[in-house]
């Protein structure tokens, strides 16, 4: 992987981190998930149209930094006690047996640890479950969408239309439920 040199540049009360590459074809915008903001360009593109594609990028700045500072960052709550895992536990089993009932499928083992990017996985060979820790945080409608998202691999493996016509048929509402992730950041 290349280290890129980046320097600052400052607009109004925004200071930008930018490089220039010159495999770099287009120019490239992004707002980290701790704030900073980052830019790589073409080596070819001066200051003053780094400034104005700026310019030109500034309401979305502001509004990817917004989102960024209303979002509750999991990352930054103590890793949880027995209790709550044992809790959380109890609360993971319901949902299971639940599903395990409907989709007629025995799940053959879950685990609860906690994740960086995800909130939980499936094996379908072995039919093991990883669910994130941080689930604890989250709402009964999020966890059990969860619990039935990643059964649901035990017999689709991706996330086709087939995929989800399984998870509308026990949870029609599952895109209003799923969007409770925007408000929290793992990371």
């Amino acid at each position: 992987m290349i280290k890129l040199n980046y320097r600052t540049i400052e607009y109004k009360d925004l200071k930008i981190h930018y490089a220039k590459y010159r495999k770099n074809r287009s120019i490239r915008l992004t707002v980290n998930s701790d704030g900073t903001i980052k830019l790589t360009c073409p080596y070819f593109i001066s200051n003053d149209e780094i400034l104005n594609f700026i310019k030109d990028k500034e309401s979305w700045i502001r509004k990817a930094i917004s989102k960024i500072q209303n979002t509750t960052k999991l990352s930054n709550f103590e890793p949880l006690n027995t209790r709550q895992k044992k809790e959380l536990y109890l609360r993971i089993c319901v949902f299971v047996n639940k599903y395990e009932m409907l989709l007629n499928t025995k799940v053959q083992k879950f685990t609860i640890r906690k994740m960086k990017t995800l909130w939980g996985s499936c094996s379908y060979l072995n039919k093991c479950i990883r669910f994130n820790s941080m689930l604890y945080y989250m709402s009964d409608d999020f966890l059990e969408y969860i619990v039935l998202h990643e059964i649901t691999h035990i017999f689709v493996h991706n996330h086709s239309k087939e995929f989800y016509a399984i998870i509308k048929k026990y949870m029609p509402n599952y895109k209003k439920i799923w969007s409770e992730h925007k408000k929290v950041s793992l990371r």
